[in-house]
């Protein structure tokens, strides 16, 4: 396993997304190797990795005790490295190695409050000592109104994928697992957010797609929101939330606003969340959640049926 070890680090094989992905995804990769060395296995290369290795270092992760959660992190990375150096062979579901999806059993909410991010939206179009405070705060509002992650708010291509008229926007550059979606029946808020982002539009490096980040920067533009995001108090230390709460934010409001109901993250317990979900809708709350968490689902680029992706927005209901 030396080898892999050397993989990582001399011969690099080419990530694509922002330098803190790359490196988390590198730094997972490298625990993927250690215990696959613990494991016994002496893989030289990338390429030769197979699911019997998978495997293995899922049963060697378990044995010591680490939860499934984890476990799917690490082989996510490793998946990464396997496909950047041509390898596609790997199963693209942890079900088969015997690593099942978590579930946050009652979350704490993580939504931005809105008055806060309109708040901090407004200080970064007025902001004159950042020449890019009003296009960052074009990117947040695209954030908070659509629920986009950094990537994809930066990466949007507002000129070919965006149909004003048919109100749908179309996320094919930055979305995770590369998966592209479309967003429908855009609200008048969201197509107004769109409207705001227009002026900031520049052409990339790469001919026909348009999008939010200045010519010829490239991923280097996410140091420059992170900038803007401190400057506003948008931040863990600061506030006590970060850029992604917009998405957590997004998704809140789509839940209330199919169901009526607030979601589960905001109440104490699972079971208070049942009696007031049912003193509001009845028998038929059940089924409103399972509603919004399927167009939840979609709308963050996944596929519908997938709670352990809208548990970690709103919270278990069950």
């Amino acid at each position: 396993m030396k080898s892999i070890s050397l993989v990582l680090g001399a011969n690099r094989a080419t990530l694509s997304g922002p330098r803190s992905k790359q490196h988390r995804i590198r730094q997972n990769a490298k625990a993927f190797a250690s215990r696959l060395r613990e494991a016994g296995f002496g893989v030289r290369k990338w390429t030769n990795i197979s699911n019997k290795h998978f495997a293995a270092v899922a049963d060697k992760m378990k044995e010591q005790g680490v939860g499934d959660g984890r476990i799917a992190e690490i082989f996510s990375a490793a998946r990464h490295l396997c496909e950047a150096y041509g390898n596609t062979r790997i199963s693209p579901t942890n079900d088969v190695f015997g690593v099942k999806r978590g579930t946050i059993a009652n979350a704490n909410s993580k939504a931005v409050a809105p008055e806060f991010v309109l708040g901090a939206i407004a200080k970064l179009e007025a902001e004159s000592s950042y020449e890019h405070g009003p296009r960052c705060a074009a990117q947040i509002r695209l954030q908070y109104e659509l629920g986009l992650r950094r990537e994809e708010s930066a990466k949007v291509d507002l000129i070919n994928d965006w149909d004003k008229e048919g109100r749908t926007l179309r996320i094919q550059y930055g979305p995770k697992g590369g998966r592209p979606r479309t967003l429908h029946n855009l609200s008048d808020r969201q197509q107004e957010a769109l409207e705001r982002a227009l002026p900031y539009v520049s052409q990339s490096d790469r001919p026909g797609i348009h999008n939010l980040m200045p010519s010829g920067m490239g991923d280097k533009w996410q140091e420059k929101l992170s900038y803007a995001a401190r400057l506003c108090g948008f931040t863990k230390k600061e506030s006590g939330w970060t850029l992604h709460s917009n998405r957590h934010e997004r998704f809140h409001h789509m839940y209330v606003e199919h169901t009526g109901f607030q979601p589960p993250n905001q109440h104490d317990s699972v079971e208070a969340f049942q009696k007031a979900a049912r003193d509001t809708a009845g028998n038929e709350w059940p089924r409103l959640d399972a509603e919004a968490r399927d167009d939840i689902e979609v709308t963050a680029g996944h596929s519908p049926g997938r709670r352990d992706v809208s548990d970690a927005y709103l919270g278990s209901s069950r």
